[in-house]
């Protein structure tokens, strides 16, 4: 599968987790990709284990919290914690 493909099979998930969204709404990059997915009709779900609700919505302290699950994650967090959460 080349990237064109991969990209089309990710954004072919309608539930998406972004982690790394921050409580400052203003300038956290994960809280822009978290707007413009939501702008484009995905069901998002922000993972802060900081916050209960970011942007609007609910806010989950891991992926593995999100009920019913997703099926993309972004991640947008320094490199020592998206080593976690990728575990």
């Amino acid at each position: 599968m080349n990237l064109k493909e991969q990209t089309a099979a990710f954004l072919a998930e309608k539930r998406i987790a972004v982690v790394g969204v921050s409580r400052n709404s203003s300038t956290g990059t994960g809280n822009g990709i978290l707007r413009a997915l939501r702008d484009k009709g995905y069901e998002v779900f922000p993972v802060n284990p900081e916050a209960t609700r970011l942007e609007g919505v609910a806010c989950y302290p891991d992926v593995g919290s999100i009920p019913g699950g997703v099926g993309a994650v972004i991640i947008v967090t320094r490199p020592e914690t998206a080593e976690a959460v990728m575990r």
